[in-house]
């Protein structure tokens, strides 16, 4: 598998880096070191095939995570996120695969899957 940033992403990614710098600065931060924005070479986390939502012509799966066309499929992963910026999605998508299972534990148990 390959993966390459793309340009505006960096562009962004950089944008967002100045913008909060600034804020810390005037929050009274003391020292502030950004990360350099650079491609990245090591890995990536793919975000953004299955856009959550309540409406199925413009989402793929609901706010539990549950697809709106195929009954019990459940997608866990980072594809519902649409977008990031450079920072590591991974705790965040592990929070909202736990309230998936939270979800799924209940609806079993009220037997609605």
């Amino acid at each position: 598998m390959t993966y390459t940033d793309h340009a505006d992403n960096l562009a962004f990614s950089g944008f967002l880096s100045n913008r909060l710098v600034e804020i810390m600065e005037a929050a009274g931060a003391e020292q502030v070191t950004p990360m350099p924005v650079a491609p990245s070479t090591i890995t990536a986390h793919l975000l953004g095939t299955c856009r959550m939502g309540n409406d199925p012509r413009s989402s793929v799966i609901d706010r539990f995570h549950r697809a709106h066309d195929v009954p019990n499929l459940f997608i866990c992963d980072g594809s519902r996120m649409v977008t990031s910026v450079r920072v590591q999605p991974t705790m965040t998508i592990q929070a909202l695969a736990f309230r998936a299972a939270d979800y799924m534990t209940e609806a079993a148990r009220a037997g609605e899957i």
